[in-house]
Order: C-alpha cells, then structure tokens, then sequence
C-alpha cells in the first residue's frame, strides 16, 4: 500500500545529504570549537600507593604549574583565555610546566594590539579576561634591518632582569603579527603618548634600555594601575575559582608541613614511627600517630583535619597515612645524602673510613664514611650508608668501597686517605683493604685509626705480664660477685652511701678501653668500702659457706701489696690514656695532633717509671699487708737472722720492680712509639707549613718542594715556593698566635685569602682531608642498634639506611626547607590534591 508520500531516487536522497553537509558545515565555521574554553587533560597511568589513586586529572596541578588564567597578580599575569595544555608526568619523570598554546582571536577582540578598537568595550574585555602577549607566535615579521645586521624580536625580550638578579616578566608587552612590532597594552588602552602605545616599537638592538626606561616612566606606571583598577573593578571570571583553589593548595600544604615537623622529630632521633595498630585513638598506633594527637591538642587546624579524615580509609586522601609518611622519609635522606655528596665534590679531596658490624638480625652492616673540607676551612665527617654483607676478605671489602664511590659520582683519583682499624682485612701491607685502594691510587694514604691503636697499646700491655693480668682479672671477679647478687649489691651500696660523689664498681669491656679506665678509678675510690663490705660478707654466718669463702679469696687479693701498687700504677695510666683517647675520638683531630699526643703520652710514661718509690709509698699506706708476696713465701722457707730477711725483702722488690712495673712500662714506650712512626711519616711532609714563621727560607724550598714532588698533579712547583714565603710573611705581620693546620685553614677561609695562596689552601685541604680515626663509623653503630633494633629486625635496607641518615646527620636533617620538600613530594607522582 501506499502511504501517499513520495519517494526520491537514489540521487534525490544524495543531492538531500549533500545540502544538509554544507549547511552543517557552514554551521560548524561559525560556532568557536570547544578547545577555546577548556584545557586538554592528558590521561595517566600512574597511581598512588595506598590511598592516594587519582581520579580527578583537573585538579592533579602543582602549585607552580597554576595555570596563568586562574589568576591575576600584580605584574598582570597572562590571559584568562590563553589555552593552557597540561602535560601530566608519566611513569619516571615528574609533572612539566604548563605550556600555552598559540593565542586565538578573543571573541569581540583580536588578539592583534594593532587592530584594537580602542573604547570602553576593549579595555573592559582586556581588563576582565587578561593580556594575550603573542610570546610564542612566529617573529618573522619583526625582523629590522641595521646597518651591521638585522635583528628580530626574541622571547627574551619578554622577561627583564632586577638589580639583585631575580627575572620577572613584562607582562604589558604585546607582539603584533600584522606590524611586526610590540606595544605596551596599557598605555595604549588609556591613552599613553610613547612609542610603545602608538605605532609601535622595534628597536631591538636597544630594546632592553628603552623598555626599561619605559617602565620608570610616570605615564606607563599610571596606566598600568588604570588597567588593574578597571580590573578590579569588573572582577575576573575565574576569581572565585581561583582563590578556592589557592585556599586548597594552602590546606594541604598546611597538612604536610606538619607531616614533615613529625618525620623529622622522629627521624633525627632514631625512633620507631608505626605501632601495632594505624588508627587515630589507638593506644598502639606508635609514634608517627602519637605527634599529631599531642598536636591535635593544641593545633585547632590539625584538630579538624583528624576529625574529617583521619580514620577514613583507603581511597580518601588525608596526607596522615604512613604512605606519605614512606614518602617523606625517603625524600628526605635523598636530600641530605644529595647534600653530602655535593658538598664532597665542591671539596674535591676526601677520604674514606669503613668499619662492619653485625646488625640484630646478624647481618653484616659496613658503614661507610666520608671526610672533607667545608667551604669555612672546618673538616666533617659524613655517613654516607651502610652496606649489607660486604664481606671480610680484602678483594671484596676493596670492590664494595669502589663500586659505593662510582654510584655516588665520586673519583677515587680524589681520595686522599683511607683509616681503618687494625685488623689484617684492612690494614694489611701487601693484600689488605689499604693496599687494594693504594693500587688504584697511590695518594690515598693509609693512617691507622689513632684511636684504635691506643686501646691496643693499653691492651699489649696489660697483657704483658701475670701481675696485669691477674689484676684487671680482679676488676671484673669484682664486678660480677656484686652484681650477681641483690644482697651483696645492697650491701656495697651501703657503705659508698658514705662517701660523696663515688661510684660503683665497673665491669671491663673487650672493645673499650675508657671502661677499665672506669672500673680502676671506681677501685681506687672506695678501696676501703670495698674492703669493709667484702668483710661483712665474710663474716655473715647467714651467708651460704661458697660466698663466704668468694669473699674471703676477693679480700686476700685485694689486700696484697702487689695489687694496690698496681691499682695505682693503672690508674695514673688509663686517666691519662682515657683523657687522650676522648680528645683522639673527635672529628676535628688531624694526624699531626694525633704525633704531638702519642709523642706527649710517650714522655709521661717514661717519667713515670722514674717515681717507682712514689708508688710503693702510697700502695704501703694503703694496702693491709705491708709485704711483698713473694717475700713472704721465702721468709717460710728460710727462718734466718734479720740481715737475711732484710735481703728478701729487697730482693721481693727489686723482684717486683724489674718484673712487673718496668716490664709494663716498658711496654707502653715501645708500642707507643712503633705506632707513633705511621703518623709521623705522613706528617713530616706538612709539617713545615705549621713552622713556616720559625723556618728559613732555603729550608722551605725543600720542604715544598718534596711536597710538590708528593702530589705532582695538586700542587704547581713553580708558584708554590713563593706562596710559602708570601704566606709566612703574611703570618709574622699579623702576629697570628695559633699556627695549627686547622687554625691557618680557616683563617684563609675566613678572610678569603684562596685566591693569593691558592696551593697553600690545596695543601692546608689535602692534609686536613685526611682522616685519622675510625670514630665516626664506629658511632654509627650505635644508630644502628638503634634503628635497628631486636622490635624492627626485618628492617629493610632501603628504609634502614634512610632512618639512619636523618639519625646520624640529623643536623643536615634539621636544616631541610619544608617548602622544597613539599614541592618535590608534589612533582614525584600526580597527585589527587592540588599542591
């Protein structure tokens, strides 16, 4: 049937489309595309760990990267309706600045300054959506011939330079395309006179001056602040969206820096961040949760943050999470390492100190530690990891060091020294760790640690005869007959009561020699306590018979002669020892110190085994028995007249004397003396600079140039010989009292002298460069036990190193800007909140 309608051929119905495609096309060139309003968003991939996964790409825009058309400052930002494309950070690199693309014709106003009409219309358009500069159109047209050469505008031209060389960009200047000229915006709204707001200026060969002078100007200053007035006046469309965004990124920025303040708090202090429980009001929630509920307390701000968001869950972004927390940690031991390094590698010359110990999950931990000369002429020493399982052969330790300066871009070229304990790994000659790195360079000079070497001088000695042995075997029977029993220990403390400012009695320890230091002095203080409570012990009948009889053994050796000679004899020694050895541990010593002490202990031991009868004195005062021992055993054997007995009492002591006392004393000088030659032997090629006012001329060339000959490649031979004499005139002049390395290094620094004794700074820096313990990685240690401690035994590597440089270096740690550490937090990944 038919429907009384007519039906078209098939080339009606295309004749039909093609009108309707034209007039849909004719449409189309009349309607502005959509790009003209809104921003391309670029899709990423990228998620966040925990809560953070993003979903709103609109609002995942750093702070810095605001595009221009959501504000309006002071310097008259650019265009409202400039088309802003967002470039989001892909899976490795970070978020990129926003770039603008080409300005089109605003509706009702070109973008072209040439072509506007200038009336009331154009300046409010102007006034309310912004300025279009035209900065990244084609310059072609600009080109102006001189009489040299032409020239052609330049985007530098878009930015000036300040006084105080900060840039700032000319945001009045526009490019006409159709002229091939610039024009300042303003004045020519409102009327300005110049060249610049008329026809037009060129002149780029002069264009930074003119437009300086330009800005100066009355008229461009009064125009400038018409247009902001207007401004004002008729309110940017996207003023409220943008202070809404501006108060957002101010909030969470507020949330991280008080994130921050916690991690470093904890940080620096080596302390456990997350507990058994992540909850807000938990009692086990650990630290990290702990700071921000004592902070909720006091800090309104943070108070309402934790009641919005604090026990939300995944998928709700609160900054509080321990991810963030993750974050920040790592963020800010890659600073403070970054820092490190850098400032070794402004230094130039540095040197190496490595140590191992088993951490609580008994694994091996090499700490490896860094020293170099600050820009103020003071040495440091940095930590700079710890290294798993290095290994305890040479060849292995040699590749960890190496493979450890390679990742951190430092030149072993530039090592200048390397200090290890004692052990053969390290220190051996031929195939130990110091041979390995003198193979690869031969600067890198071998100093024993100073320290080190002083607990195993004490230690050969006390070990040189029985007499030593058997007396610190006493200190230690003590300490462990009165620890061991709450009684007992009640009982020693009840008669040191009596006697002010004393101390207890101390136990030894294998690796530090301060605590036979420690435990000698404690003896020699409460002799008479001790005495009287091992006595007491004794005679209890309620005691049980083995105490009694422990007591009784402790009291006969302690009332000998022989042992309050002793205790007097080490006393004198391990205060003197102990006092070097804390000056030894500290991180300002330089090897030539390091000579002076050694040489200073040498001395006094040797004036001390002069004073043998000032010994015996006071151990007769103070020891019950008034004999030798072995006197005492001959008398048994041969009951003779008293001329006889005479002469065993001489015999006992000469016995003593030649046997014991000079036996350690003896001892001492040696192994002082043989370990005295190692720094001795480096010191002697500097030590003329610290003499350098008491020396004479022809010996100076000698000295420099033998220290030229050392370090052919540091130092010029041919101007250093003349620094050295510049420089000693230098100090006779102003009577400088303190002719130390340390005290002429900064001195140079101080008073910028590196320019006029330039090799003399190199060589001040070389030396002091050069470390002479093994201290700082020794101290590490401890952050180690306590990081990483028997709660947190399945620590991983990554994180143990990061807690434990914002532990050991909490002093860079603290110094780190909150600003930049956000700021990097924001460009690592893109992130849910605007920051």
């Amino acid at each position: 049937m038919s429907d009384g309608r007519k039906r078209l051929s098939g080339a009606g119905y295309r004749k039909n489309a093609k009108i309707r495609r034209e007039k849909q096309a004719r449409e189309l060139e009349q309607t502005g595309k959509i790009e003209l309003f809104f921003s391309k968003p670029v899709a990423s991939s990228n998620t966040e760990q925990g809560e953070e996964v993003v979903e709103d790409l609109t609002a995942d825009i750093c702070e810095t990267d605001v595009v221009a058309t959501c504000s309006y400052d002071t310097s008259l930002a650019t265009s409202s309706s400039s088309i802003a494309r967002e470039t989001k950070t892909s899976e490795s690199g970070p978020l990129s600045s926003v770039e603008f693309d080409d300005p089109v014709v605003q509706i009702g106003v070109s973008s072209d300054p040439a072509e506007w009409v200038l009336n009331d219309c154009t300046r409010d358009h102007v006034a309310k959506h912004g300025i279009i500069q035209n900065e990244n159109l084609d310059f072609t047209q600009s080109r102006r011939l001189y009489a040299d050469h032409s020239r052609l505008l330049t985007k530098h031209l878009f930015e000036k330079e300040n006084f105080n060389g900060e840039k700032q960009k000319r945001s009045y200047l526009v490019y006409s395309k159709s002229k091939g000229v610039v024009f300042c915006a303003p004045c020519r709204l409102f009327g300005g006179k110049s060249q610049l707001a008329e026809s037009g200026f060129n002149d780029w060969k002069n264009g930074t001056a003119r437009l300086n002078e330009h800005e100066r100007s009355a008229e461009h200053k009064s125009c400038v602040l018409s247009l902001k007035s207007r401004a004002c006046a008729l309110g940017r469309i996207d003023e409220s969206l943008t202070k809404q965004r501006f108060d957002e990124i101010q909030y969470w920025r507020n949330v991280l820096k008080r994130v921050v303040a916690a991690v470093k708090a904890l940080g620096t202090r080596g302390l456990a961040f997350r507990g058994k429980d992540d909850r807000f009001g938990s009692t086990h929630s650990g630290n990290y949760m702990m700071m921000f509920e004592f902070l909720s307390e006091f800090d309104p701000f943070i108070a309402e943050h934790i009641a919005r968001y604090g026990n939300a869950g995944k998928g709700v972004t609160s900054y509080l999470s321990f991810a963030t927390c993750e974050q920040f940690i790592q963020l800010m031991a890659d600073s403070v390492t970054k820092q490190i390094v850098k400032e070794a590698k402004a230094a130039k010359y540095y040197s190496i100190s490595v140590d191992s110990t088993p951490d609580s999950s008994h694994t091996d931990q090499l700490a490896f530690i860094l020293r170099y000369v600050k820009e103020d002429g003071l040495p440091v020493e940095r930590f700079i990891r710890f290294i798993p399982n290095p290994g305890h052969k040479s060849e292995q330790l040699a590749e960890v060091v190496l493979t450890t300066l390679k990742s951190y871009d430092l030149d072993i070229a530039n090592c200048r020294g390397q200090s290890y304990d004692n052990a053969s790994n390290m220190s051996g000659h031929y195939r130990g760790l110091q041979a390995r790195i003198l193979e690869r360079n031969p600067l890198a000079v071998y100093i024993p640690c100073s320290a080190h070497s002083l607990n195993l001088v004490g230690k050969h000695a006390a070990e040189s005869c029985p007499e030593a042995c058997s007396f610190f075997g006493l200190l230690q029977y003590l300490y462990i007959f009165f620890t061991a029993s709450t009684h007992r220990w009640e009982i020693l403390q009840e008669h040191l009561s009596s006697v002010p400012n004393t101390l207890a009695v101390k136990r030894l320890s294998d690796t530090r020699w301060s605590a036979r230091e420690d435990a000698c002095r404690s003896l020699n203080r409460n002799w008479t306590q001790v005495i009287e409570a091992l006595t007491r012990i004794k005679e209890n009948t309620a005691e049980a018979p083995g105490t009694c009889k422990e007591a009784e053994g402790l009291l006969n050796k302690i009332r000998r002669l022989e042992t309050a000679l002793m205790s007097g004899l080490w006393g004198t020694i391990l205060d003197r020892f102990g006092a070097v050895s804390k000056k030894l541990q500290s991180i300002g010593i330089d090897v030539g110190i390091v000579g002076e002490l050694y040489e200073s202990l040498i001395q006094f031991v040797r004036e001390t085994r002069d004073i043998f009868p000032t010994f015996e004195a006071a151990a007769m005062e103070k020891s019950v028995v008034k004999d030798y021992e072995t006197k005492r055993k001959g008398a048994q054997a041969r009951k003779g007249s008293a001329t006889s007995s005479k002469t065993q009492a001489e015999e006992a002591q000469e016995h003593f004397r030649i046997n014991t006392f000079y036996v350690i004393c003896d001892n001492l000088v040696a192994e002082l003396i043989r370990r005295k030659t190692a720094y001795d032997s480096f010191f002697g090629k500097f030590k003329f600079i610290t003499d350098l006012s008491k020396t004479e001329p022809s010996a100076i060339l000698q000295y420099a140039n033998n220290l030229c000959s050392s370090y052919s490649k540091d130092l010029e031979q041919e101007c250093f010989f003349d620094e050295c004499l510049h420089f000693r005139s230098y100090l006779i002049s102003s009577s400088a009292e303190d002719t130390s390395v340390l005290a002429m290094s900064r001195m140079i620094r101080e008073r910028g002298l590196q320019s006029i004794y330039l090799n003399v700074d190199i060589a001040l820096r070389m030396f002091l460069c050069t470390a002479a313990t093994n201290c700082s990685a020794e101290r590490s240690f401890s952050t180690l036990k306590r990081v990483k401690n028997y709660l947190r035994s399945r620590l991983g590597e990554e994180r143990l190193n990061s807690l434990a440089v914002l532990a050991i270096e909490s002093e860079l740690t603290i110094s780190l800007d909150y600003e930049e550490l956000i700021n990097s937090f924001a460009t690592q990944r893109v992130r849910r909140k605007p920051l």
